[in-house]
């Protein structure tokens, strides 16, 4: 009897251990999370498995949350402009109460579905936009993208084909405070029929610019802490930089430009690259007062063009001012003959450098040339003696 009855009792445990086994392994703990932060787990997929959701789960249809996703990303859709077409639709159905944070795409996409993405997520307080797009045709971007109150970051990187004239930007570009008083990084890349651009945004950290063609570029911010300028002067443009606290400065660029800069006391990092020499008095100028802003980096990296153009200026009389806090030089050489005076003109306005690095590129490519190229630092060697007294590492 005893044996039957701790039979029964055992067997009962068992099965109500099985119960809640099976309740713990089909219940949707996910499910169970606050929407805040499935919206937080479902940025981290595709667009496209966020809208799949729906059918893993009845309370996430009962959410809506693909209407309600704050991050939308169709960056990695299909490349063709029909299959984009559908991102309007999906704008049009999502809930109003809920802004979004962030909208991305890349790929080809027709004018009018852009035109119509752009004025849709203007209206619920966008923070992040990012266009990595080609339209393959002329179009008028929407003067609300550049009347954001919202707006915290703006990447624009929008391709037409090179024969079409008309491009979608007012002329001049001006951002200002007024305009997108919360911005804080821009990127603007291959933006073609962007003429004479005017950035004066005080709270904006990061600027970077690709491509643009610009006849006039005209830089103010004193929160600017990094500017990347890469191809986009025309010849005879001009250029005004006001950044006091800039800390980051990458330029690849020609100088064939007027500038008007002040020295950039608080710059750590410097990366310099000229797309040619300055051809005039003029220019020259301009360029030396550019590369005497710079005398406050820590580190520094100067190419070929830039140390050809700092030989002129010796030549004309040296460098106006010392870079007092360089401590780290980085050289890229390709004509050792014509870049030497510019070389020893640079270290030697650098009293406390410890460490340089020169990478020599021969541009000639023969043997014969590049044992004379070795002959020829060789022969510089008591030139180089005569600055480098301070030196703690040279490579």
């Amino acid at each position: 009897m005893g044996t039957a009855s701790e039979e029964n009792k055992s067997s009962t445990v068992g099965a109500e251990i099985n119960k809640m086994e099976e309740g713990r392994i089909s219940r949707d703990r996910i499910s169970d999370l606050p929407v805040e932060l499935l919206h937080r787990i479902f940025s981290l997929l595709p667009f496209r498995s966020i809208v799949q959701t729906v059918l893993l789960s009845k309370h996430w249809n009962h959410l809506s949350l693909w209407r309600s996703h704050p991050h939308l990303d169709f960056s990695r859709l299909s490349r063709n402009y029909m299959d984009m077409d559908f991102i309007p639709t999906v704008l049009s159905r999502r809930q109003p109460d809920f802004n979004i944070t962030t909208f991305r795409i890349s790929g080809n996409v027709s004018a009018p579905c852009l035109q119509d993405c752009i004025d849709r997520v203007m209206k619920q307080r966008i923070e992040q936009l990012e266009l990595d797009v080609d339209t393959g045709c002329c179009f008028d971007l929407p003067s609300s993208l550049f009347y954001c109150k919202t707006l915290r970051v703006l990447d624009l990187n929008i391709r037409v084909k090179s024969n079409i004239s008309r491009y979608g930007f007012p002329s001049p570009v001006l951002l200002s405070p007024r305009s997108l008083p919360l911005l804080r990084k821009l990127c603007l890349k291959d933006c073609r029929g962007m003429y004479d651009l005017n950035i004066n945004i005080p709270g904006l950290e990061i600027l970077k610019l690709d491509g643009l063609r610009l006849k006039s570029l005209d830089i103010s911010g004193t929160g600017l802490l990094e500017l990347q300028v890469t191809r986009c002067l025309r010849l005879k443009s001009w250029v005004k930089i006001l950044a006091p606290n800039l800390r980051r400065l990458y330029w690849e660029d020609n100088f064939n430009v007027k500038c008007v800069t002040e020295s950039f006391e608080d710059l750590n990092t410097g990366s310099v690259c000229f797309a040619c020499i300055p051809p005039n008095p003029a220019t020259l100028q301009s360029a030396a007062a550019f590369i005497s802003a710079l005398c406050f980096a820590r580190s520094l990296s100067v190419r070929s063009h830039v140390l050809k153009t700092l030989s002129k200026i010796d030549s004309e009389g040296g460098l106006p001012c010392s870079f007092n806090n360089l401590m780290t030089l980085e050289l890229h050489t390709k004509n050792p003959k014509d870049e030497i005076t510019g070389i020893i003109c640079l270290i030697r306005s650098s009293p406390i450098l410890r460490t340089i690095t020169i990478t020599a590129k021969s541009c000639y490519g023969t043997g014969n040339c590049t044992w004379q190229e070795k002959q020829y630092w060789i022969s510089q060697i008591q030139k180089l003696k005569s600055i480098e007294f301070h030196l703690k590492f040279a490579r």
